[in-house]
This record gives C-alpha cells, sequence and structure tokens, in this order.
C-alpha cells in the first residue's frame, strides 16, 4: 500500500507540472492570439491579394497593404482546420483556466459560419461541451436565449473580480445531440434582420458560456473552467447600410460596443494600470474571460 501512495503522489506533482509548462507554453505563444479566416463569397469581388500561414495582403482603393496574424486559414480552410487550431486553448480550459473565443469582422464575413456552423460542418460551439448557457447583447440589454419564457432583461453581478448573471439559463449537456439541441433553440431566439450589407445581419452579441470540468481519476484532483465563445454582431458603416429607424439604433449600439472591445484590447497590450471593461455590457461580461491569466483567441473574418 506504501508503495501505491509513494507512485500516486508522484503522479499528482507529474500532473500539476504537466499542467504548469502546459500553461506556460500557451503564454509563450501569447495569452491572446489573433486568427485570421477568409472567405469565399460569388456575391462580391474578393478583396485579398495573397495569403500565407501568417499574413494577408489586402488591395483596397488601389493600395497594397498587409496585415500579421498569429495564423491565418484561406478561403478554403475546413471546420476541422480551424476547430483544431482553437483545441490546444480548449485543453487549457480543462485544466482550470477561462478561455475566451471571438468571431470579429464585418457583417456576413462568416463569423456565425466558424462559430455556430450547420448540422453537416459544426463550428467551433457544436465541438466543445458540458453545462451550457447562453445569451445576448442586444442594444445593451443581456437576454436568456435558453429561457422557457423569453423576454425578461438580465442584470450583470459583479463580487471582486467575479462577474455573473443572475437567472440565466444552464443546460446539462453530455453529446453533441445535446449541445446541437441548445444551440438550435438559442439561435432561433436571436435577434436578426436584414440590411443592405447582409440579409440574415446578426443584430447583437452571441456569448456562450461553457462550464468545463476536469477530473483525473487517478490523482483525484478536479479543476474547473469557463469557455466562453463570442460571436460579435457584424461591424457595419451605417452609410453603407442605409439604416434608419431600429436598424440604425442597433448598429450605432454594435459599433459602440465593438469600439470597447477594442479599447480594452489596447490597454491590455500596453499591461495599461486601467482596463475599461464597464464602457460596454460586453466587456464587462467578458471581462473574467479577458484578464489575468485567461487565454484569448480572437477569430478575425476576412471576404
Amino acid at each position: 500500500m506504501g508503495q501505491v501512495e509513494e507512485l500516486r503522489s508522484l503522479y499528482r506533482k507529474e500532473a500539476v507540472e504537466r499542467k504548469s509548462l502546459y500553461n506556460k507554453l500557451l503564454e509563450l505563444q501569447g495569452n491572446i492570439r489573433v486568427f485570421c479566416r477568409c472567405r469565399k463569397s460569388t456575391k462580391s469581388e474578393s478583396c485579398l491579394d495573397s495569403v500565407d500561414e501568417q499574413e494577408v495582403a489586402v488591395v483596397q482603393k488601389g493600395s497594397r497593404k498587409k496585415f500579421q496574424f498569429d495564423k491565418v486559414y484561406g478561403s478554403n480552410s475546413t471546420q476541422d482546420e480551424v476547430f483544431a487550431g482553437t483545441l490546444p486553448v480548449i485543453s487549457s480550459c480543462v485544466d482550470g483556466y477561462n478561455v475566451c473565443i471571438l468571431a470579429y469582422g464585418q457583417t456576413g464575413s462568416g463569423k456565425t459560419y466558424t462559430m455556430m456552423g450547420t448540422k453537416e460542418r459544426p463550428g467551433v460551439n457544436i465541438r466543445s461541451g458540458n453545462t451550457v448557457s447562453m445569451l445576448e447583447i442586444y442594444n445593451e440589454t443581456l437576454n436568456d436565449l435558453l429561457s422557457k419564457s423569453p423576454g425578461s432583461a438580465l442584470d450583470l453581478r459583479v463580487q471582486g473580480k467575479s462577474v455573473s448573471v443572475p437567472g440565466l439559463t444552464q443546460v446539462q449537456v453530455q453529446t453533441e445531440s445535446d449541445i446541437l439541441s441548445a444551440m438550435e433553440m438559442g439561435e432561433k431566439n436571436r435577434k436578426i434582420a436584414a440590411t443592405k450589407m447582409n440579409i440574415q445581419s446578426s443584430r447583437s452579441h452571441l456569448v456562450v458560456a461553457l462550464e468545463v470540468e476536469g477530473s483525473d481519476e487517478v490523482s483525484g484532483l478536479t479543476s474547473r473552467g469557463t469557455l466562453t465563445l463570442c460571436d460579435l454582431a457584424g461591424s457595419e458603416r451605417i452609410s453603407k447600410t442605409e439604416a434608419t429607424g431600429q436598424r440604425l439604433v442597433e448598429a450605432a449600439a454594435i459599433n459602440k460596443s465593438l469600439t470597447a472591445l477594442g479599447q480594452v484590447f489596447s490597454a491590455l497590450k500596453c499591461n495599461a494600470l486601467h482596463v475599461p471593461f464597464r464602457n460596454s455590457k460586453l466587456t464587462h461580461l467578458l471581462q473574467p474571460s479577458l484578464s489575468g491569466d485567461a487565454k484569448v483567441r480572437l477569430n478575425k473574418s476576412f471576404i
């Protein structure tokens, strides 16, 4: 028995060391990483001149500009390839770290396809799982998308560094079918409308939170992390969408929150003493997933 306990003790130490080394590896790569996925569209002329594994060249109004990313996925990339790129950071979530994956880009550039996908080609959201909650931020209001009686707005509660949404519905998920069912229900309740730039434009930010628990049966160690997946509403120039009335109000709220998100990333990049998380409901909600030792992947979409 003594020898068995000694082996278990050594195993626990090795497990803790593995988590520590794996986390250091991810930190060396960067706690905030930006991936780019290019979309092929027959409805518009592509602005992409060339693409390689870490660089995109864009031609606009006769000028050619280059953009650097941590990883670039070409227009022929598959859902499997994109998910493989997120898998290392999702594994970190199982080790007990908060992880956030965001999809950003102009309306119609393929953000929702990357995050949600289809039944035949599921996206990042469908391929991760445990306990799931799903909400949208619409005109700076939080709406529960999995509630059986949707409609009432929810509030944010802050306790120290913890941010929660009291009353938010949580659904137990164990299989891919469970996750698909929850996502389909949430998608039906999401605010979507037609604009001049996209016939099915998301008018809200979609936030999916998965509570992930990792358990080692040999060592008895348990770790918990939160995987936050965010399909941001498309950035739009009001002059191009010709938005009026309610569409104009929505566009203004979307652009304001995306600006706030950009300010947060700028502050994090330069290690500013103050990070303006409270400038919008979006950044306030994402604070635990963007600060401390949290890991962030930002998927930028190009057409």
